[in-house]
């Protein structure tokens, strides 16, 4: 039995498939992918975040479903790259990549989600703690019955 089409990433998944055979498709993501700005990414997250500031906390109400796809995705990424390819070809590569970082701010970037992680890690023991006493109140009432 064929398990039912799931939503956004599976329709994502399926499209890319019939896309990838279109050589027209890859060159034009090519394209995208050589004219990235990086030096614009912070202009774009000022914009993201007040020119509409209730759309932007609308849609970090997202963040859950897309953390859990990227960690999905990363995962199975791992799993591919070490059944896949070489060490050494991994070494080369990610030794090409981590020298056209920008180290600075990627050092800004560990330093300020680190603070952050650890500011809203506070606040997701304190709510999984509450859920779970609630969870137990209701479990143990229903016992005394």
């Amino acid at each position: 039995m064929q398990e039912a089409n799931k939503g956004v990433i599976d329709l994502t998944d399926r499209v890319l498939k019939e896309l990838l055979k279109k050589p027209g498709f890859k060159e034009n993501i090519r394209t995208v992918l050589q004219n990235i700005d990086p030096d614009s990414g912070r202009r774009l997250v000022r914009t993201l975040m007040w020119q509409d500031p209730e759309f932007f906390l609308g849609a970090l109400g997202a963040v859950p479903a897309v953390a859990n796809t990227l960690i999905q995705c990363v995962d199975e990424l791992l799993i591919q790259l070490n059944e896949k390819f070489s060490p050494q070809l991994l070494h080369d590569f990610m030794k090409s990549i981590v020298l056209s970082l920008d180290k600075d701010t990627l050092e800004n970037i560990v330093r300020n989600g680190k603070l952050l992680g650890t500011q809203l890690w506070v606040v997701a023991e304190e709510t999984y703690n509450e859920q779970h006493a609630a969870h137990s109140k209701t479990e143990g009432e229903d016992h005394g019955k």
